[in-house]
């Protein structure tokens, strides 16, 4: 295997600043992590695999495989919380098992959960627990954070039609050449936030999110309550990027399910219907992935939801109103997504093991064949940005391009972070406004309160410096 990253000096385990890892006296979020909330997550996908197997009364051998799977999660468990080496991934059928196990051997031999940095042992911990399903015969299909997933949504259907509701009404009245730039401008930066404070509803670190949670959640988007906590915002610049775009393309990566999801969609919806799109490319996982982001079948589910709750089991009836113009925009994005508008693409590399900057070499399939054809690209959520910047003890004053390397070049797309910040990594905020918020808040980095909206603007730089 080549060595990632030679020709700068960079490798995932030779990097310019020290990698989060878990401290030894337990005082930072990735100790935390590593000691209480994964492991918790472990425990919660051993209990719905056991209700399933409990479930599961027409087949013996269903039933006999689920309890052995249990045992085999019970197990991965244990060696994380007695901080055993990482092993490699047993073989599962998918091409990237090769990737996995040629990484560890190259840049991690020997690691423990403990001494291995945040981004090797979590996405690997991920990559075991779909492994283990994949190999089996009777649950290889199961999603076994579908129903945390769904039930988050479906519980806050109310919110969902009020929020469909207001782009619909964007939409018609940004259309065409007639509606003023600054109307276009304003819809834009409203539904770009409303992506972003969307990335709020990480079922890995909030899994107790609540109907009214999610509604108070909207009414701060729409009030602009929420502005002030955009430590860095690059909304303005973004825009002056896309009001470029004519029938262009958008690209962008996926973070959480349901609401999170929902946000993103409506973003892709007003960006078709404003002519700025002819093209909007999603990548969602391939297999279940950090509790709560988006699969194939996730994103399916909520067109359906949308076109008709019902099916969905949605809680309640909804006025005759909202249910319409839910249905009305479910079956418009699946006109969308049959006309080949909208495109799903979940390449593996998005659970594979290297950051973002080795796209160019490692994740070709993402990176050549559908990145560099994007004039914009969306990075949604903690784990993308962490994985797009490297997950490192960065000065927080970096340049964001500057910390993303390949990915900045005069070659590439714009790229957009949109992230609530729910890890101690951040980068291209200013220092004094990073130290004021270290004094108010000690953990503002990783509270999920705070927001970042950073661009790179690639090979629209050149446009960028001539204004």
């Amino acid at each position: 295997m080549a060595t990632a990253g030679a020709s700068d000096g960079f490798a995932p385990n030779r990097t310019p600043f020290k990698p989060l890892i878990a401290a030894a006296d337990g005082s930072n979020f990735t100790y935390v992590s590593l000691h209480d909330r994964v492991p918790h997550i472990l425990t919660d996908v051993v209990n719905d695999l056991f209700a399933a197997v409990e479930r599961c009364t027409g087949s013996a051998g269903a039933t006999a495989e689920g309890k052995a799977l249990t045992g085999e999660l019970s197990r991965l468990k244990h060696e994380m919380v007695t901080n055993k080496p990482l092993t490699p991934i047993e073989d599962d059928g998918a091409e990237d098992i090769a990737v996995w196990n040629g990484w560890l051997a190259a840049y991690f031999p020997g690691a423990t959960w403990y001494s291995a940095p945040f981004l090797a042992w979590e996405p690997y911990m991920y990559r075991r627990i779909a492994a283990l399903f994949r190999r089996s015969q009777h649950w290889a299909g199961h999603d076994f954070f579908a129903a945390r997933k769904e039930a988050t949504f479906r519980a806050s259907m109310a919110a969902v039609a009020k929020l469909c509701a207001r782009t619909e009404a964007l939409a018609a009245q940004t259309a065409g050449d007639a509606a003023g730039p600054a109307l276009r401008q304003v819809a834009f930066a409203e539904l770009l936030q409303a992506s972003l404070w969307g990335n709020q509803t990480d079922l890995s670190m909030f899994p107790d999110l609540t109907s009214d949670a999610l509604e108070a959640m909207q009414a701060r988007i729409l009030s602009g309550a929420n502005s002030a906590k955009i430590v860095v915002n690059d909304t303005d610049r973004v825009w002056q990027i896309v009001s470029r775009i004519k029938r262009g393309r958008i690209d962008i990566v996926l973070d959480n399910a349901g609401f999170e999801l929902l946000q993103d969609v409506l973003l892709a919806h007003w960006l078709v219907a404003a002519g700025i799109a002819a093209k909007v490319v999603f990548h969602p996982k391939r297999v279940p992935w950090y509790v709560s982001d988006v699969t194939t079948r996730d994103f399916h589910w909520l067109v359906d939801a949308v076109r008709d709750p019902s099916l969905a089991g949605a809680a309640g009836p909804l006025p005759p109103a909202d249910a319409a113009a839910l249905g009305r925009l479910g079956a418009r994005w699946a006109e969308l997504l049959a006309d080949g508008t909208w495109e799903l693409r979940d390449e593996l590399f998005w659970t594979g093991p290297y950051g973002y900057r080795y796209l160019p070499t490692e994740g070709r399939d993402a990176w050549e064949g559908a990145l560099l054809k994007a004039d914009v690209v969306l990075f949604k959520g903690d784990l993308n940005y962490r994985k797009l910047v490297y997950d490192l003890e960065w000065p927080v004053s970096t340049p964001f391009a500057d910390a993303l390397g390949p990915l900045s070049g005069a070659d590439a797309p714009a790229i957009v972070a949109v992230r609530t910040a729910k890890c101690d990594t951040i980068v291209g905020v200013d220092a004094a406004r990073a130290a004021a918020l270290f004094a108010q808040q000690k953990d503002w980095v990783c509270s999920g309160q705070y927001g970042v909206i950073q661009l790179s603007p690639g090979r629209w730089a050149v446009q960028e410096d001539a204004e």
